[in-house]
C-alpha cells in the first residue's frame, strides 16, 4: 500500500514537473514567436476574417478525429473485436483534450480510457499507439521528401538569394543545410518518445513497446484499409489547411503547394514537446509561408487561426465527449 502511494505521488511529481517545463518552455517560444508583433495590428484583421472558411474547416476536421479512431481500431481488431468508432474517437477526442494541458499524456489517457469501457489491455492498446506513431513518422518523412520533390526550386533559390545572398552558392553547401535541418528534426522527435531520466529504462520499456505494437502490423487483417485511411487521414489535415487560406485575404491566393507545406511545418511544430504545440507551430508556419511572399506578421496572425480553430474544436468536442463517456459509464454502473 505504501509503495502504491509513493510510486502515484512520485507519477504526480513528475507529470507536475513536466507540466511547468512544457508551459514554460511554449510561453517562451511564444514571446519568442510575438515579441517584434504589433498585436493590436490584429484587432482589425480578425473583423475582416472570412468566418465561414474557418467553420466549414473545423467541421471537417472532426472527421479527422473519426478517422484516426478507425485506423486505431484495425490495429486492435485482432484482439478486440467489440471495439466502435464511436468509443475509440471518444477516448481520442478527450485524449486531445488532456495534451492541451499536458503534452505526451494524450496517448496514455485514451489507453486508459479504452481499458475502462471495454476493457482493453494497456499493454496491447500502447502497442498499437507506438505503432501507430511509427506510421504517422514514416508519413511525415514521405510529406517532406514530397515537399523537396515539388518546391526544391522555391526553397533553393530563396536560401541562394534572401538568406545566402549570392546565387552561385554551392549546392553541395545547401544540400549540407538540408540533411542537418533533417537531423535536427528527427532530432525533436527522438526526444519526445525517449525523454526521461531514466534513459536506458526508458530505452527497454519502448523495445517492449515497439514489440508489442509490431504485432499488431502482422496480425490486422485489413491492410489495405489501414493504408487507405492513412493517406485520407493527412488529406484532411492538408484540406483543412487549405481552406483556412480563403479566411484571409493575404493567404487566399495561395494554392496546393503552400497547402503542402503548412501541413509539413504543423506536423513539424507539433513533435516540440509543448503544449498542444503552442509557440513551437506558429514559428514553424509562420516561417514557412515567407516562401511564398507572406508577411512574418501575417504568417503567424493565418497560423494563430489555423491553430486556435483546432484548439477549439478539441475543447468543444473535447467536452461533450467527457459528458457522452460519463453518461455511457454511468449506465453501466447504474
Amino acid at each position: 500500500m505504501q509503495q502504491n502511494f509513493i510510486f502515484l505521488k512520485k507519477n504526480t511529481l513528475n507529470n507536475l514537473l513536466n507540466f511547468l517545463i512544457s508551459l514554460t518552455l511554449g510561453l517562451a517560444i511564444l514571446y519568442f514567436v510575438f515579441k517584434d508583433v504589433d498585436i493590436s495590428s490584429y484587432e482589425s484583421k480578425i473583423v475582416e476574417l472570412n468566418y465561414s472558411w474557418i467553420i466549414f474547416a473545423m467541421t471537417i476536421s472532426i472527421f479527422e478525429y473519426i478517422i484516426r479512431a478507425y485506423r486505431w481500431n484495425l490495429l486492435l481488431e485482432f484482439n478486440n473485436k467489440n471495439l466502435t468508432v464511436y468509443k475509440t474517437t471518444i477516448g481520442l477526442i478527450i485524449s486531445y483534450l488532456s495534451a492541451i494541458i499536458l503534452p505526451r499524456i494524450n496517448d496514455i489517457v485514451r489507453c486508459y480510457i479504452l481499458s475502462k469501457t471495454d476493457k482493453v489491455k494497456i499493454s496491447v492498446s500502447i502497442g498499437s499507439v507506438i505503432t501507430e506513431r511509427i506510421f504517422d513518422v514514416i508519413s511525415i518523412f514521405l510529406l517532406i521528401l514530397l515537399l523537396l520533390l515539388f518546391e526544391f526550386d522555391r526553397f533553393y533559390n530563396y536560401l541562394m538569394i534572401e538568406v545566402v545572398g549570392n546565387a552561385e552558392f554551392d549546392f553541395l553547401m545547401f544540400l549540407l543545410i538540408s540533411i542537418l535541418l533533417i537531423i535536427l528534426i528527427f532530432y525533436f522527435i527522438i526526444i519526445k518518445f525517449f525523454h526521461s531520466s531514466n534513459y536506458y529504462e526508458k530505452f527497454k520499456e519502448k523495445v517492449g513497446e515497439l514489440k508489442s505494437g509490431m504485432v499488431s502490423i502482422f496480425k490486422m487483417k485489413k491492410k489495405i484499409e489501414f493504408l487507405i485511411s492513412t493517406i485520407i487521414l493527412w488529406l484532411l489535415y492538408f484540406v483543412v489547411g487549405y481552406l483556412i487560406f480563403f479566411s484571409m485575404e493575404e493567404t487566399s491566393h495561395l494554392g496546393l503547394s503552400a497547402a503542402l507545406s503548412i501541413l509539413v511545418a504543423g506536423a513539424l511544430g507539433t513533435i516540440v514537446p509543448v503544449n498542444a504545440g503552442i509557440g513551437a507551430y506558429h514559428l514553424f508556419v509562420a516561417s514557412i509561408l515567407i516562401y511564398y511572399g507572406i508577411e512574418y506578421e501575417d504568417g503567424l496572425f493565418f497560423a494563430t487561426i489555423l491553430h486556435g480553430s483546432q484548439v477549439i474544436t478539441i475543447l468543444f468536442f473535447g467536452l461533450v465527449s467527457l459528458v457522452l463517456l460519463y453518461l455511457d459509464v454511468f449506465r453501466k454502473n447504474k
